[in-house]
């Protein structure tokens, strides 16, 4: 097989080798390590296939390109089957005082209050951005204008650009995921019912709820996988058109204030998350990404 794998794809096979040596030295039962290797051969069977035939059809090449945005799910779930929670909550304990001086001044308060209730609706629906944000920035750079290049193609140019993007976005996203059953914490959402500011109409916050309830795996993870994820985002489609990635760029921002806000994830996780999607931007651009061909 001649099959030339892109940088994006070596990253997500990388992960998935790392998950499932993980998985055996943290001894899971044997149920929890079927499932793991199950998924992650059909997953990367189907990566491979998606790379070799997505010439052979429009709708092969859409799916190859946003088959990551699976991968990212594939890789949560799995994540959390290595976790085991903390019943002392020690670093729960650490972050929920640091959000407790953060959220509870007076500044933080009085906006709160000079906006509320659409500040506080706006914000839930930030929080919600956090799902279609992936794959609209699929499209987004797509859809973008192929930067100048002597004598290369313009679908080369598209298909480095798709590389370059998934790159930085899942080794943003998959870091999370990697380190998470390390730093095992509880959402603040379940551990303190402490929304800063005036008490507002649930609306959106329900559907949030509903969404984490039968979705989630019950975790908070360190760093934020929600807010890495939108700022990798973010930053990769700002390098490809300019201008939409200043509207991605302000809704990764609303999206990180969203998730400590509401009480998705403590401030620390926020922050860090965004540290590492910064990291992860920076790393994938010293890379050489690979046209998709």
């Amino acid at each position: 097989m001649r099959t030339r794998l892109s940088i994006a794809e070596q990253i997500a096979i990388a992960f998935f080798v790392y998950l499932t040596l993980a998985a055996f030295v943290l001894h899971l039962d044997a149920h929890d390590l079927c499932i793991i290797m199950a998924l992650n051969t059909v997953t990367l069977a189907t990566l491979i296939m998606l790379r070799r035939n997505r010439q052979r059809a429009p709708w092969l090449a859409a799916a190859a390109d946003l088959f990551p945005a699976l991968l990212v799910l594939v890789a949560y779930r799995e994540s959390g089957l290595l976790l085991t929670p903390d019943p002392t909550h020690h670093l729960d304990n650490v972050f929920i005082q640091w959000d407790r001086v953060l959220l509870h001044n007076a500044f933080v308060q009085d906006v709160l209050q000079a906006g509320a209730p659409w500040l506080q609706h706006y914000l839930e629906l930030a929080y919600l951005l956090c799902y279609p944000l992936v794959p609209l920035g699929v499209a987004a750079v797509h859809y973008a204008p192929p930067r100048s290049g002597a004598g290369e193609p313009a679908a080369t140019k598209g298909g480095r650009a798709m590389d370059s993007y998934w790159a930085a976005v899942l080794l943003a996203t998959l870091f999370c995921y990697a380190v998470y059953p390390f730093f095992p914490l509880t959402p603040p959402r379940v551990l303190v019912a402490d929304v800063p500011g005036p008490h507002v109409a649930p609306l959106l916050r329900r559907l949030n709820f509903w969404l984490l309830d039968h979705y989630s795996v019950q975790a908070c993870i360190f760093p934020s996988g929600h807010v890495a994820a939108v700022t990798a985002v973010a930053l990769a489609v700002r390098k490809h058109a300019p201008r939409l990635g200043a509207l991605f760029l302000f809704l990764a921002a609303s999206v990180a204030v969203a998730t400590v806000y509401g009480r998705y994830h403590y401030a620390a996780d926020a922050v860090a998350g965004a540290l590492v999607a910064v990291a992860a931007y920076i790393a994938s651009n010293a890379m050489k990404p690979r046209a998709i061909e």
